[in-house]
C-alpha cells in the first residue's frame, strides 16, 4: 500500500467518525454519503476481481469481516426518533469509535505487516495457493464498504422501527 493510500483510508475514517460521533441528526443523504464515497474508492479495486478458489475465499472474508464489523458498529450505535419533530437521531460515543478504531487498525497493521514484517510468508502463501497481490486490497475495499453498508441499512431500519423520518430528497446540484 502506498502512503496515498494510507492517508485515504485514515481520511475517510476520520470523516467517518467526525460525522457520526456525538448526537446527530442525520438525513438520507448524510446517512448515503460514506456509503458513496467508499463505493468511489472502491471501483479502483473493484474493477477486475481477482479469480479462483483462494482470492474468492480471501474475498469472502472481507466481506465477512464487514458484516461482523458492521453489526457491531450498529449494536454499539444508539438510534432515537425525536420526539419534538420526529426526525431520526443518531447517538455514538466511544465504543463506536473503538470498534471503527479496530477495524482501520487491523486493516493498516496487516497492511503494513505484509510489506514489512511478514513479507515472505505472505508471498509464500500467495504463490502457493495462486493468489494475486490485488486481492488482499479488494478483500479490505469488500470489508469496508459491506462495514459502512451495513452499519447504514442497521441505523435506517432501526430508526424507521422507532418511528423515526428520515429524509431522502434528490440532491440538489448548484448550476
Amino acid at each position: 500500500m502506498s502512503t496515498s493510500d494510507y492517508l485515504l483510508y485514515t481520511g475517510l475514517f476520520v470523516a467517518i467518525l467526525a460525522t457520526q460521533l456525538g448526537t446527530r441528526h442525520p438525513d438520507g443523504k448524510r446517512l448515503l454519503l460514506p456509503v458513496a464515497i467508499t463505493a468511489a474508492i472502491g471501483i479502483k479495486y473493484l474493477k477486475a476481481l481477482p479469480t479462483g478458489t483462494a482470492p474468492y475465499l480471501l474475498e469472502f472474508a472481507g466481506l465477512a469481516a464487514g458484516l461482523l464489523f458492521g453489526l457491531a458498529a450498529v449494536a454499539l450505535i444508539k438510534v432515537r426518533r425525536d420526539p419534538g419533530d420526529g426526525r431520526l437521531i443518531t447517538i455514538a460515543g466511544w465504543p463506536y469509535a473503538a470498534i471503527w478504531t479496530l477495524a482501520l487498525a487491523l486493516r493498516l497493521g496487516f497492511a503494513y505487516g505484509s510489506t514489512h514484517w511478514f513479507t515472505h510468508q505472505i508471498a509464500s502463501f500467495s504463490a502457493a495457493h495462486h493468489v494475486p497481490p490485488a486481492t488482499y486490497g479488494t478483500a479490505f475495499v469488500i470489508m469496508v464498504l459491506t462495514m459502512i453498508v451495513v452499519r447504514t441499512a442497521g441505523v435506517i431500519i432501526r430508526g424507521r422501527a422507532n418511528g423515526a423520518t428520515i429524509s431522502f430528497q434528490k440532491l440538489r446540484i448548484a448550476r
